[in-house]
C-alpha cells in the first residue's frame, strides 16, 4: 500500500468519522434555544440519539449484505445530509422525526467504520473533534443567528464527506460474513458502561456545577476543557491498544481518570471544577479503547461483532442514562446518581479485563484499508457500483 493511498484513507476515515456526534451534541447544546422543544419534546430530544443509534446498528449488515458497502455508506450519508436539513424546517413532529433520521444514518456509519478505520486514529480522533465541535461551535452560532442555522450548519459538514467519498481512488476492503461466531458479551457490556459514562459525562457535568455554586460561565468552560482533553486521547488511545501487552492494565489506567473526576463532583464539586473537568475529558480515552477494539477484533473484517456491541451497547446506555436521570429528578440532588456511575466504572473495568482476556475473539493484526490495483481511466468500484472517472 502506497504512502499516497495510506493518506488518501486516512482523510476519508476522519471526514467520515467527524460527522457522527455533532448531529447529537450540537442539539444538546441548542436545546435550550429551541423554541419548539418543550418539556416533553427536550426529554425526548435527550434520550433519543442513543435509542436510535443503539437499534439503527443492527439493520447495518443486512443492509451491507444487500446493497454493498460503497452504497450503504454513501446512502447514510445522503440520508445524513437530507435529515440534519430537514429536521429545522418545522415545528417538533419534523424536529423529532429527522433526529430520528440523524441517529439512525449515525447508526450506519458507526458500525460500518470501525471495520473500514482497522484501528486507524484517525477514526477516533475525527468523532472526538466531531464531538467537540459540535458543542463548542453550535452555541455560538445560536447567538449570532438562530438555533435553525446552527442545528442546519452541520449538513454541509456531511455533504463534504459525501462528495469526497464518491471521490476517492482506490477500492476499501469491504467487511466480509463472519466464519464460526464471535462471542461478544464482555465487549459488548463494556461498551455499554463506557458509552454511559461519557452521556452522562457530557449532558451533567455544566448542571452538577452550576448546582454546587460554580457560575454559569464558569461551567460552560469546564465542559470545553473537558472535551478538549478528551481529544489527545483519542488521537493516542489507539496506538497504545495495539501496543500495550497488558491490556486488563490499560483498561484500568483509561478508567482512573474519570473515577477522579467523578468522585470530585461527588465530594467537592466547587473546589476544583477544572480539575474534575479535565479527568473526565481524559477518562473518554476508554471510548477510543474500546471502539479501536472493535476494529481489530472484528473476526474476517466481519460486521457481525461491531453491529452487535454497538447495537446492544448503546441499548445499555439508554438504560444506564435513564436511570440515573430518574435517580436526579427523585433525589433532587447529584449525590446518588454520581454513586451510581462510580459503580459503573467499577463494572467498565470488570468487563474490560473479561473482554481482552478472552481467547476466542480474532488476532489484532490490522487489515489494510485500501487495495491498491491496476486500473483504468473509468473503473468499477468494489460492490458492482456504477463507473465514475478518478
Amino acid at each position: 500500500m502506497s504512502r499516497a493511498t495510506t493518506t488518501v484513507s486516512t482523510v476519508v476515515i476522519f471526514l467520515l468519522a467527524i460527522n457522527l456526534r455533532p448531529a447529537v451534541t450540537s442539539l444538546g447544546a441548542a436545546l435550550p434555544d429551541i423554541s419548539v422543544a418543550g418539556n416533553l419534546v427536550a426529554a425526548v430530544l435527550v434520550a433519543l440519539p442513543l435509542w436510535a443509534i443503539g437499534l439503527g446498528g443492527w439493520a447495518t449488515p443486512w443492509l451491507a449484505h444487500r446493497v454493498g458497502t460503497y452504497r450503504t455508506v454513501a446512502a447514510a450519508l445522503g440520508a445524513l445530509v437530507l435529515s440534519l436539513g430537514g429536521r429545522v424546517l418545522g415545528g417538533s413532529a419534523q424536529l423529532l422525526i429527522g433526529t430520528a433520521l440523524t441517529c439512525l444514518a449515525i447508526a450506519v456509519l458507526g458500525t460500518i467504520l470501525p471495520l473500514l478505520a482497522r484501528g486507524s486514529a484517525a477514526f477516533t480522533f475525527g468523532l472526538g473533534l466531531g464531538s467537540t465541535a459540535g458543542a463548542l461551535v453550535t452555541p455560538a452560532v445560536v447567538l449570532s443567528s438562530s438555533w435553525q442555522v446552527a442545528l442546519g450548519l452541520w449538513a454541509a459538514v456531511a455533504l463534504l464527506a459525501l462528495y469526497v467519498w464518491q471521490l476517492t481512488p482506490g477500492e476499501f476492503a469491504a467487511p466480509r460474513p463472519a466464519s464460526g461466531t464471535t462471542p461478544a458479551f464482555a465487549l459488548t457490556i463494556h461498551f455499554g458502561l463506557i458509552s454511559t459514562v461519557t452521556f452522562l459525562v457530557m449532558g451533567w457535568l455544566p448542571g452538577i456545577l452550576r448546582d454546587a455554586g460554580v457560575p454559569a460561565t464558569t461551567a460552560g468552560g469546564c465542559l470545553a476543557l473537558s472535551m478538549a482533553m478528551g481529544l489527545p486521547m483519542m488521537l493516542l488511545v489507539p496506538g497504545w491498544t495495539r501496543r500495550w501487552r497488558n491490556q486488563t492494565l490499560l483498561v484500568v489506567a483509561l478508567a482512573t481518570p474519570n473515577a477522579i473526576g467523578v468522585t470530585g463532583l461527588l465530594v467537592a464539586p466547587a473546589a476544583a471544577p477544572w480539575v474534575w473537568a479535565a479527568a473526565t475529558g481524559t477518562g473518554m480515552g476508554s471510548l477510543a479503547f474500546v471502539l479501536t477494539t472493535i476494529s481489530l477484533r472484528s473476526k474476517d473484517s466481519s460486521l457481525s461483532l461491531s453491529a452487535v456491541v454497538q447495537g446492544v451497547g448503546y441499548v445499555i446506555a439508554g438504560f444506564g442514562v435513564l436511570a440515573c436521570g430518574w435517580l436526579h429528578t427523585y433525589t433532587g440532588a447529584w449525590r446518588t446518581p454520581l454513586l451510581l456511575v462510580l459503580a459503573v466504572l467499577a463494572g467498565q473495568v470488570a468487563s474490560g479485563h473479561l473482554a481482552v482476556t478472552s481467547r476466542t475473539l480474532a488476532s489484532l493484526v490490522p487489515r489494510p484499508l485500501f487495495v491498491r490495483r491496476p486500473r483504468p481511466l473509468l473503473v468499477r468500484r468494489q460492490d458492482d457500483v456504477p463507473e465514475v472517472g478518478v
